[in-house]
């Protein structure tokens, strides 16, 4: 998997934000996908004080107000926050396949199943779906290791069983 990196284009919105205070919108790339980040700029008179949120990840950092760099500084952070270069972004990866694997499990889904997901203790396996119908009935239950497992998984315990088994009365 590559990794998110902010287009050389949106320094200005880093600029601005930095400049400004507020909060501003900040997509990050990879070939496969853009995430947002939320940042929030609180300005005094030497410092900026950013707080950035990405998807359930949250980096703090400081920056002076005269320093010709602190762009390209926040722009590192923010790319170190998504792809688990810094300690809060550590969960980071495992967070996005989680993200990444609910949306692919609710794209097979009917309009009346909801799924859950959640991290497991096992290595082989770190994600438990649970599918319900609209009375909260377990539909599905599953453990996996990626999106297309769980998915493959899900799809199949919500076939309609076949009718009869080639029995004859």
């Amino acid at each position: 998997m590559s990794e998110y990196t902010v287009p050389l284009k949106r320094v200005m919105l880093l600029q601005n934000a930095l400049e400004n205070g507020g909060t501003a919108t900040c997509p990050l790339r990879r070939p496969e996908t853009t995430s947002d980040a939320l940042i929030e700029v609180e300005n005094d008179t030497r410092t900026h004080h950013i707080k950035v949120t990405f998807g359930p990840l949250t980096g703090s950092l400081t920056l002076q107000r005269g320093d010709s760099s602190k762009y390209m500084a926040l722009r590192d952070h923010l790319e170190e926050l998504a792809n688990g270069r810094t300690e809060s972004g550590r969960q980071s990866e495992q967070a996005l396949a989680m993200r990444q694997a609910l949306e692919a499990v609710n794209a097979i889904l009917d309009p009346e199943h909801e799924a859950y997901i959640s991290p497991t203790n096992d290595a082989k396996h770190p994600f438990r779906v649970i599918v319900l119908d609209g009375l909260g009935d377990i539909c599905a239950l599953t453990k996996g290791h990626c999106k297309d497992q769980l998915v493959e998984t899900v799809r199949t315990q919500l076939r309609p069983p076949s009718e009869g088994h080639g029995e004859h009365p």
